[in-house]
């Protein structure tokens, strides 16, 4: 993958870092020192298992996973083709936000007795025990924000899935683009708003995929249309 640098394999699956990823530990080492750091790895190995969820899933319904891909605004997982039902994809989007909700339930009870509810409630950089609190809840942020149905984040493509099955996919596509077009515009205008860079690079990011998406999936059903005329031609 073209700018990107092979870690290891996770069950036969490649996971590569982008170069760009490299800017974050070293911003939050400006930032916080070590703790800004160990924020940081432990993020990202939940984003990592996260896609991982995503792409056993997929290989479960015999769709191919070419690998994992984390870049700053995390992780992406590459795989060849859609989901042939919409249960498939349903089932696909949702194995991702899952793992971080039971993860950090499984986390929940040992941090609060080891770290105490003065430190877990209230997370900072300011002690290491407010610092493992801190890295605890962005792990269940993360699953609800890729819960938003800001397609082609996981709520967009589990609203597709859900669509899908009332309108055909092609149409079911069109309208989560739209909805995850509109999410893009607002955070955008959050981010601005606000001075909140990586929002703004979200924004960004949601806006070009959900068109990248729309237009591919334009593309495969009008192959689809032309071998499907193709056939009817040359039937007797």
């Amino acid at each position: 993958m073209r700018g990107a640098v092979k870690l290891f394999n996770l069950f036969g699956i490649p996971v590569y870092i982008h170069m760009t990823f490299l800017l974050l530990p070293v911003l939050f080492y400006i930032n916080s020192g070590l703790k800004g750091v160990f924020v940081v790895l432990f993020v990202f190995s939940c984003v990592t298992l996260h896609e991982l969820c995503h792409s056993l899933t997929a290989r479960r319904f015999g769709i191919q996973v070419r690998g994992i891909t984390l870049y700053p605004i995390g992780g992406v997982a590459s795989i060849t083709a859609y989901p042939q039902k919409p249960g498939q994809e349903f089932l696909i989007a949702l194995a991702g936000p899952m793992f971080n909700v039971v993860f950090a339930l499984l986390l929940f009870y040992p941090l609060y007795r080891i770290l105490g509810p003065a430190a877990l409630f209230k997370p900072s950089f300011t002690t290491w025990p407010r610092t493992i609190a801190y890295a605890f809840w962005i792990n269940p942020s993360l699953a609800l924000f890729n819960l938003l149905p800001a397609f082609p984040m996981d709520g967009g493509r589990i609203l597709r899935a859900f669509l899908a099955k009332r309108v055909g996919f092609r149409k079911a596509t069109r309208i989560a683009v739209g909805i995850g077009h509109f999410f893009a515009l607002l955070f955008g205008f959050i981010g601005i708003m606000y001075g909140h860079f990586m929002l703004i690079i979200i924004a960004v990011f949601i806006y070009m995929a959900a068109s990248s998406e729309e237009f591919q999936m334009e593309l495969m059903e009008k192959i689809k249309e032309m071998h499907d005329e193709e056939g009817d031609i040359d039937s007797p």
